[in-house]
């Protein structure tokens, strides 16, 4: 019988420190679950923003067409104005594509900005989980051996 009374506590100790262990692991999985899904909203406000920043660039660029085209006729230009309005026609829509880039590049680049940061907060929650644990495994051994 006194063999198991020097046993027991030890075992119990196991026990709460593997139990300890395995919550702080659960929690470690809640918060990472909650930081991709923080991660993911993130992500879908951006392409949100970027596809309705796009749809008021079409417009605008269909409203600017309209107005110019409508000018044109207005006036009964010749064909060498009608030139001259294509030019300007061609020019809108550069300028348009090149507001589509600029934009499409910052958007990639905080997309890239929200990944970073969450793949470093993952990373993060995994190295604090690693050291909780080797400092409770390392507690746990120490309290063992009578340190």
């Amino acid at each position: 019988m006194g063999a198991f009374a020097s046993y027991a506590p030890m075992a119990l100790s196991a026990l709460q420190t593997g139990q300890q262990i395995s919550s702080n692991r659960a929690d470690q999985k809640n918060r990472a679950a909650e930081t991709e899904a923080n991660r993911q909203v993130d992500i879908a406000q951006i392409n949100a923003s970027e596809a309705e920043r796009a749809r008021e660039r079409a417009e605008e660029l269909r409203i600017r067409q309209a107005r110019l085209r409508a000018r044109q006729g207005a006036a009964g230009l010749q064909s060498g104005g009608t030139g001259s309005a294509s030019a300007v026609l061609a020019g809108l829509e550069k300028q348009a594509l090149s507001e589509t880039h600029a934009d499409a590049d910052a958007a990639a680049r905080k997309r890239a900005e929200v990944n970073r940061q969450a793949s470093w907060r993952e990373t993060s929650l995994l190295r604090s989980l690693q050291d909780d644990t080797v400092a409770r495994l390392n507690a746990w051994f120490a309290r063992r051996d009578g340190w």
